[in-house]
């Protein structure tokens, strides 16, 4: 296996929304919808599974019910990505999938520039989430694409000839096509 970057088309205002909205019941189906893969995530990095206990469950509560942010940020982290995974779609990420991170600023970062695009890996998957929570101090490493970003990089990434910036041209494609943004993680 390895490290790799994983993306979603995500409307983000909606996304901001949710996160803070107190909505309880969005809160269970996402926590319903995920649940063995939660508990999978906190078996393999020794959170609980008790009810109460610090772990996924909870930081998606939080996150969600706009409650104080308390736990580990690597909790969060793996939290959002439930919440982003349930409100958005998975772009394909064959080429990025595994790979080290400095590929992504030293080589595709390179490539994005070159064509003129004013996004980069680097801030897709280490620039941060769009809501606010402690900051994961390893994994997983967070970023975002607004909508209006993608809606300008549509066209400049059409120039792109390499595997990787036809794939992001695609990630793009399908974004703007619905007026989304882009999350990115690694991990």
């Amino acid at each position: 296996m390895g490290y790799g970057v994983m993306a979603y088309a995500v409307d983000i205002d909606k996304l901001v929304a949710l996160c803070g909205s107190g909505d309880d019941r969005m809160r269970r189906v996402i926590s319903g919808k995920f649940r063995n893969d939660i508990y999978q995530v906190n078996d393999f990095l020794g959170w609980s599974n008790e009810r109460g206990e610090p772990s996924v469950f909870t930081a998606i509560k939080h996150l969600v019910m706009g409650e104080e942010k308390s736990l580990d940020g690597a909790m969060y982290g793996y939290g959002f990505k439930f919440i982003v995974e349930f409100s958005g779609r998975f772009l394909d990420n064959g080429p990025f999938y595994p790979c080290p991170s400095q590929y992504l600023s030293d080589t595709v970062d390179v490539e994005l520039a070159g064509i003129g695009a004013s996004i980069t890996m680097s801030d897709l998957v280490f620039g941060g989430a769009p809501v606010a929570f402690p900051a994961p101090h390893d994994f997983p490493a967070i970023g975002h694409w607004t909508a209006d970003q993608v809606a300008q990089n549509v066209e400049p990434l059409r120039a792109g000839s390499s595997t990787e910036l036809k794939t992001i041209a695609s990630w793009l494609d399908q974004a703007a096509a619905t007026g989304r943004g882009v999350v990115g993680f690694y991990h």
